[in-house]
């Protein structure tokens, strides 16, 4: 899945869309953020009170999206 099937999937499963950044527009404090980086590789990330608690590469869109929806949904 991409970033747009992503966050339509989290709508229907009722996750706050507070809980999440996939555009990197607006607040990215105290959320699951993707990011992509360089063209070739997806960041996925948590800041919580200014800190990256959470710091993930993934090789593909798909890989990152997955992780975020199995961290929200799970």
């Amino acid at each position: 899945m991409n970033a747009e099937e992503l966050k339509r999937k989290l709508e229907e499963a009722n996750i706050p869309p507070y809980l999440y950044n996939l555009d990197g527009k607006g607040r990215t404090d105290e959320r699951f953020c993707l990011q992509k980086l360089g063209g070739v590789e997806w960041q996925v990330y948590y800041v919580e009170r200014g800190v990256k608690t959470t710091d993930l590469r993934f090789a593909t869109e798909e890989e990152a999206c997955a992780y975020i929806y199995n961290k929200l949904h799970g």
